[in-house]
């Protein structure tokens, strides 16, 4: 590889972010590399300033950064933005992401990164420990996920884990585990997170550092948790897009010839499980295996969150 081609593709995604993308694009571009990267900002027709900052940096950083303005939202029209826009442009052998509203904390995270994954071709990724902020109250949460040893993740793993098992703006991965995009169980998902999470870990295997490298935002207005974790219509939104997630995961299981069918059958009943205990859902929540396993004090402690959920 010559001294002058792109490793690493760096993808942000951006709407009415304009509070927080200027920390997020400055955490990129100020990544201390051996290595040459882009950055690849698309903002889907934002009605703040979000646009302006980003044209702002492309000025700045014309070697680094490539942004893609769109002037109609893209998202409404249906589609994956990654596939439809980013990847397919991607120069990298390895991606990395950082959601508009999100940033990395270490500047040596890109470098760290792609260090291990050139000398240990049989990963397909690697991923580290991120930090939460709460937008809410203004203050920094438990970080994610909550091991403190160095180690590598399954695909097991990553299907009991969930799309938040690890941050999105965590993952650096090899490009051709993007081959998966266009099955059917990324295609049924309701987020992108996940599916791209399987993608990588069906490729081989994960390595993960304790380190927290990231911050990432939750309960930003307009973000996924905002609009399906509080509100009236809270229930609704997480009984559509649980069910989903359920044909997601059976596609992925007939795509994987029935290779992880424990751990998805159980991932779908921990995903029931959890839908009822945060919505006190007691008549609900004692059918599934999950709450079935638990012990009889772990059932009289359900029953009683149930019962307080409700008061």
């Amino acid at each position: 590889m010559s001294e002058n081609d792109v490793l690493v593709t760096v993808v942000t995604l951006a709407f009415n972010q304009e509070k927080y993308i200027r920390q997020c694009l400055e955490s990129i571009v100020s990544q201390k590399t051996t290595f040459r990267f882009e950055l690849i900002v698309h903002d889907d027709a934002s009605s703040d300033n979000t646009a302006n900052i980003i044209r702002e940096y492309q000025q700045k950083y014309p070697s680094i950064v490539k942004a893609i303005l769109q002037e109609e939202n893209q998202y409404s029209k249906g589609g994956k933005i990654g596939a439809r826009f980013i990847y397919p442009i991607a120069k990298g052998k390895y991606i990395a992401e950082c959601e508009g509203d999100d940033y990395w904390c270490d500047p040596n995270k890109l470098q760290k990164q792609v260090d291990f994954l050139e000398q240990h071709p049989e990963y397909s990724a690697c991923v580290h420990k991120c930090r939460k902020f709460n937008c809410q109250t203004d203050q920094f949460a438990e970080s994610f996920p909550h091991i403190n040893a160095e180690q590598d993740f399954s695909t097991e793993d990553v299907i009991l884990g969930g799309g938040g098992f690890f941050g999105t703006n965590t993952i650096v991965y090899r490009q051709d585990a993007l081959q998966g995009a266009q099955e059917r169980y990324w295609q049924l998902s309701p987020v992108g997170d996940f599916p791209l999470a399987l993608s990588i870990a069906k490729r081989g295997k994960i390595h993960y550092f304790p380190e927290e490298m990231s911050v990432y935002r939750i309960f930003v207005k307009g973000s996924w948790s905002s609009r399906t974790m509080v509100g009236p219509e809270a229930y609704k939104k997480r009984i559509t897009h649980i069910s989903k997630m359920r044909e997601s995961l059976k596609a992925f299981d007939e795509h994987t010839d029935k290779k992880y069918t424990d751990a998805i059958q159980e991932k779908i009943d921990l995903n029931d499980f959890n839908l009822y205990w945060d919505f006190g859902k007691w008549s609900l929540l004692k059918t599934t295996s999950h709450y079935k396993q638990r012990s009889f004090i772990g059932k009289l402690k359900a029953a009683y969150h149930c019962i307080k959920a409700h008061f």
